[in-house]
């Protein structure tokens, strides 16, 4: 029963890293991108962009702790 607790464990908490990077993203780069792009379709690349890189670094923390 470990192996299946860590796992359940685990997709908490990378859900919860999720929904919190999609948090930050819409709340900050959704609003900023539009204003210094004007195009839409560069907005969302930045938005992609910025969740990527909010998940890779996560993904170092959690490989180093």
């Amino acid at each position: 029963m470990r192996a299946l607790d860590d796992i359940l464990i685990g997709f908490i908490i990378f859900f919860s890293m999720e929904r919190g990077i999609r948090l930050l993203s819409n709340a900050f780069v959704e609003p900023y991108a539009p204003k210094q792009t004007g195009d839409k379709e560069k907005a969302e690349v930045w938005k992609l962009s910025f969740e990527l890189f909010l998940l890779l670094v996560s993904l170092y923390f959690a490989f180093k702790f």
